[in-house]
């Protein structure tokens, strides 16, 4: 039994890889920001985007500002597998992530904002002929923060911001389950923990379908300071908090023909001993076992994810009046917000425990800003970030790695009242050794599992519409 239900719980296993993910979060809030690698904690882009990278940065602002703008993910990469060196490219769509901000100052000194952004967002697919489709073949994560920010200018030197994150959040997780693997019901005598692959079942055998969906809402806050030194140098500070998602939703599972028959006779040792005659449809012996209505049925499922806090420190620095000067520092703590995972079930032997053991990462973003004169302003950086998953955690939901991203773009104004923004990312990922398929029900996975590598590339496009008013 215990081996059939955990079928069930791998499907859960994909859930917090994707939600917290550095590998898949989406630090590309902004255009302007985009081009320049993601920094400007110290001086946010005056497109109203520092209600994500810095909400003191508003403070201080003239008039308003209201911003629409779209980052589109090209997502490209496969695995590789040890032995037949066969390599399974994803098939991931086009994704776009959308950002909508508007800023208005108040006063000289009292800045307030409205953001709505997507932080987190994924779409992996694999093709239903990859080994990985046993641990997640289709994964798709939406999210959305609205945030109402607020900023003060306490000081000529300092000025200080804080947002209010609420947080809308689904997830699908698309799943195989593999015939080869699954335990015989000790009802029919065998010995407890006999598969049907000891019955000369193919490994690999698909025979259900699992489909989970879950969703949640949840608040959460960050604010920043921002410390003006003199004209030419400033030190940013942002902390974003922790958040707690309790997710509630549902997992249903359906049939997959096998299209096999018995091979041979299958001699059961009973009480009383039987006989599976030779010919038997594999789909009628499952279906008279009643797999799909005992533990395969369709039941509640919950479960409770911690995303990390985020420190971010920089500096912004203007050697000369047309050039300035951006270095960050990202600091991401997994260590303790997402090292085990309880995953609760209406029926309550499926419960499971998944060891996930997230480690802290640290990021660096280096980028320059040229503005050529009133019109034109251009930009580029690079930024390198670790990645938060073991070794022993890296599987086709989310085979993450550290990254080296470059960036660049530009500011045009159209018109005294409109600019127009326009920015280019690309991440290039080291190769990552990894497995396709999860660690045994409750078991601690080890890089002994690990049998191919994993590579990743994506390219970003930025774009976005920006009005003065």
């Amino acid at each position: 039994m215990q081996r059939l239900v955990r079928y069930v719980l791998v499907l859960l296993a994909g859930l917090p890889a994707l939600l917290p993910a550095q590998g898949f979060g989406i630090y590309e809030q902004g255009t302007c920001a985009m081009g320049r690698a993601g920094t400007g904690v110290a001086a946010p882009c005056a497109d109203g985007s520092a209600i994500f990278f810095n909400p003191a940065g508003l403070a201080g602002l003239k008039g308003g500002r209201a911003t629409l703008g779209v980052t589109l993910l090209d997502v490209q990469g496969g695995f590789t597998d040890d032995l037949s060196q066969q390599k399974t490219k994803l098939d991931d769509p086009l994704l776009a992530i959308p950002q909508v901000y508007v800023a208005y100052g108040v006063t000289p000194k009292l800045g307030v904002g409205l953001g709505l952004f997507a932080p987190y967002g994924l779409q992996t697919r694999w093709p239903l002929a990859f080994d990985g489709r046993f641990a997640g073949y289709k994964n798709i994560l939406k999210s959305v923060y609205v945030q109402p920010t607020v900023a003060y200018q306490v000081a000529p030197w300092l000025s200080l911001g804080g947002g209010l994150d609420v947080v809308f959040g689904s997830v699908e997780l698309n799943q195989r389950l593999d015939l080869a693997d699954a335990p015989v019901p000790p009802a029919l005598g065998v010995p407890l923990g006999t598969v049907f692959g000891q019955f000369g079942i193919a490994p690999g055998t698909d025979f259900a379908d699992a489909h989970l969906e879950a969703s949640k809402t949840t608040v959460t806050a960050h604010w920043g300071a921002i410390f003006k030194v003199n004209e030419k140098l400033s030190i940013g500070v942002r902390y974003l908090m922790h958040a707690k998602f309790d997710y509630s939703g549902t997992a249903t599972f359906s049939r997959v023909p096998t299209n096999l028959i018995v091979p041979a006779d299958i001699i059961l040792p009973g009480p009383p001993p039987d006989t599976i005659r030779a010919g038997t449809p594999v789909d009628a012996l499952l279906q008279g076992l009643g797999i799909f209505q005992t533990t395969l049925t369709t039941q509640a499922v919950t479960t409770t994810i911690t995303n990390p806090e985020q420190l971010i420190f920089g500096l912004a620095f203007k050697p000369r009046k047309d050039w300035t000067l951006f270095v960050d520092y990202q600091f991401t703590r997994w260590g303790t917000r997402f090292n085990t995972l309880t995953i609760n079930f209406a029926n309550p032997v499926l419960n499971r425990v998944l060891y996930e053991s997230y480690q802290n990462t640290n990021g660096i973003r280096l980028a320059g800003e040229w503005a050529k004169d009133a019109k034109w302003t251009f930009r580029g950086g690079y930024l390198r970030h670790q990645g938060a998953a073991p070794a022993e955690t890296v599987t086709p939901l989310l085979p993450e790695g550290r990254r080296n991203e470059f960036t660049g773009g530009f500011t045009v104004k159209l018109s005294p009242g409109f600019s127009a923004d326009v920015a280019y990312q690309y991440i290039n990922q080291d190769d990552r050794r990894g497995r396709t398929r999860e660690a045994l029900f409750n078991q601690a996975p080890t890089t002994l599992l690990n049998h191919g590598v994993y590579e990743f590339h994506a390219h970003l496009f930025g774009v976005s519409l920006g009005y003065a008013f």
